[in-house]
């Protein structure tokens, strides 16, 4: 690491304690009405996330992650309690919040430039077709795909699809990057590519964009977020813990693995995912 990035890397460390609060949950508990009576997913969530932090949000299938994340994009509403992005209480879906899912989500009619300049000419109300041409050239060149322009989501890989759903939501430029599971159909390789990808991104962006991430992936937990936030068990999911990363940035996938602080935060996510499973019971 060079001395300018290492001065860089200083000045975020000390200065990231004394950044303001982008998203907070405050209280929040999520029911809803089923044919057997009123399920509660989610209870007494309290959270706060500040600007420029990147969050994992991990637990056990049906503990309410998607549910609990879906709250901040403003596609769920809480039956109590309130969630605010930005300083503003969230009332429905912004263009201050991106969202990228699984399943990519994109227009399987338009091409892969069309996709992205779509997205930027619904958002970014105001600018010419000349400035939205070119967020979408920069974006759509930032992950590497400009030469694949022209293609259809059917004529791309997985990591293909993925990046360029990731370009979309970075192109209409959100303050907060909202990750539903958005590596977990990718194949191990692929997937540790998208991870560096991911942070290049939040990078060039000098790191003011705050990324929840919803996860099952202890490691992509580890090696992208500044705090996992570990759910306990549905329904009535609350939070059991949440864990600070003691890692500093830059991470390097092939270094950070043989660290005493990853081993240690490794062993303790472990734990908390997996302390009601007693080994001597398999036979």
């Amino acid at each position: 690491m060079d001395a300018q990035q290492l001065a860089y890397e200083e000045t975020y460390e000390k200065n990231k304690l004394t950044q303001p609060v982008c998203i907070d949950i405050k209280d929040v508990t999520i029911s809803f009405d089923t044919p057997k009576g009123i399920y509660c997913a989610v209870k007494n969530v309290s959270l706060q996330i500040k600007k420029g932090q990147i969050v994992s949000i991990i637990g056990h299938s049906g503990c309410g992650k998607s549910t609990l994340m879906n709250t901040i994009s403003g596609m769920v509403k809480p039956t109590d309690g309130e969630v605010y992005a930005n300083g503003k209480l969230v009332k429905g879906p912004g263009p201050d919040r991106g969202i990228v899912f699984q399943n990519y989500s994109l227009l399987p009619w338009l091409t892969v430039y069309e996709n992205i300049y779509v997205a930027v000419e619904s958002v970014l109300k105001g600018k010419s077709a000349v400035e939205l041409a070119k967020i979408a050239e920069e974006n759509l060149r930032m992950v590497n795909l400009w030469v694949h322009k022209d293609k259809l989501p059917s004529q791309l890989s997985g990591g293909m699809k993925q990046r360029t759903a990731i370009a979309r939501a970075f192109a209409i430029n959100p303050s907060i990057l909202l990750l539903d599971e958005p590596f977990g159909a990718l194949d191990a390789l692929t997937k540790g590519t998208m991870h560096i990808e991911l942070l290049k991104l939040w990078n060039l962006d000098n790191r003011n964009k705050t990324i929840v991430m919803v996860t099952h992936d202890i490691d992509e937990a580890i090696f992208l977020s500044d705090i996992v936030v570990v759910m306990n068990n549905g329904p009535a999911a609350t939070i059991k813990e949440i864990v600070e990363v003691p890692l500093p940035r830059l991470r390097n996938k092939k270094e950070i693995v043989q660290q005493p602080n990853y081993i240690s935060t490794h062993n303790k996510l472990m734990n908390l995912l997996f302390d009601k499973f007693d080994i001597t019971d398999i036979h």
